[in-house]
């Protein structure tokens, strides 16, 4: 009997033992949180899509129809993916990450397809449920705006295919929506119009830096931030010693700038190449979901868009802006979408 006993006391304390390592792991690293999506996927990355019309930087792609569909790369280059489910699109078809052009087709500089592959990369869109269509490239527009001098107001530059126009914050339609990067300045007095502007031709004050404008077009910060972009309706990412952090609806820093850009392409004209190359552009992330992915010395964190902390550095070694309540993060390595919890 008293052997007995004992085998079951010790019994019990190895699985007190087992129970125990369980909890210091991976797994009880995300205690709190739930798998939508087990890790089970072998990505390199998973990140938004670059949206290079609103403005010169880029931001995240947000269209209707487009917003739930990122990036993931493969080892065959980079495809579509369905952050709802998991499911893929284009695999191989691109050797560096595409962007929505000006007109919203999905365009990737050196992708190299036929009229029937065309096709065939567009049903899969269509089948994925993305409104997403390939495009060998064209023109489009860009935006940025300015606290132009003299009328203290906010104003949209808007260069579409050689056309400029100049637009008060206050007519534009529909009203913007976000909050808004700002420089102060405007389109030189003397330039002469016989060739279409381009950005080099506005005239900087305050060396060129950035405030953030509300919605309505009020400065909530004064021009101290080397570059500001990402913008939504919680927060705005801002640049400050190299260092990007973001800015609230009422113009507070709530996260300090003292962490790295990380994501997306950056496509420059280049002579020796004969064309367009990438190069890595590293941006903040957008604030989507109400949280944010931040990334220091190597580490990746997400911060909630209070500033306070909704997974700390280390716990997992990778994230994707949160899509759909829906958060894509990269443990042992591979990738899953945990769902974020209900504020």
């Amino acid at each position: 009997m008293k052997r007995t006993l004992w085998a079951v006391f010790c019994a019990a304390l190895l699985l007190a033992a087992s129970l125990l390592a369980g909890c210091g792991g991976k797994e009880g690293a995300l205690d709190g949180f739930v798998w939508a999506i087990e890790p089970r996927y072998e990505f390199e990355r998973v990140e938004p899509v670059l949206d290079a019309d609103p403005m010169e930087e880029g931001t995240a792609c947000t269209a209707p129809g487009e917003a739930g569909y990122y990036l993931a790369k493969t080892g065959s280059g980079w495809a579509v993916l369905d952050t709802a489910d998991g499911g893929l699109a284009l695999e191989g078809a691109f050797p560096h990450q595409p962007y929505r052009c000006g007109m919203g087709h999905l365009y990737g500089p050196d992708a190299q397809y036929s009229g029937e592959q065309e096709k065939e990369y567009n049903a899969q869109l269509a089948a994925l449920g993305s409104t997403f269509r390939m495009e060998v490239g064209h023109g489009g527009r860009s935006r940025e705006y300015f606290w132009a001098p003299g009328k203290e107001a906010v104003y949209e530059a808007c260069m579409v295919e050689g056309s400029f126009l100049w637009t008060a914050l206050a007519e534009l339609s529909p009203p913007v929506q976000t909050l808004l990067p700002v420089r102060r300045g405007a389109l030189r007095a003397d330039f002469p119009w016989h060739d279409p502007p381009t950005w080099e031709d506005m005239e900087l004050e305050e060396n060129g830096l950035y405030a953030v404008a509300s919605p309505a077009g009020g400065l909530l910060t004064d021009f101290v931030y080397e570059n500001a972009g990402m913008a939504g309706p919680e927060l705005i990412a801002v640049q400050r010693g190299g260092k990007w952090g973001y800015v609230n609806g009422e113009g507070r820093e709530v996260i300090p700038c003292e962490y790295e850009g990380f994501w997306g392409p950056r496509w420059q004209w280049s002579e020796a190449a004969g064309g367009l190359v990438c190069e890595e552009a590293n941006y903040p992330a957008p604030c989507t979901g109400g949280c944010v992915v931040v990334k220091k010395n190597g580490e990746t964190g997400v911060l909630r868009a209070d500033g306070s902390v909704l997974l700390a550095f280390g716990q997992v070694e990778d994230a994707a802006p949160a899509q759909g309540g829906l958060l894509w993060v990269k443990t042992e390595g591979r990738w899953g979408a945990l769902r974020l919890p209900e504020k």
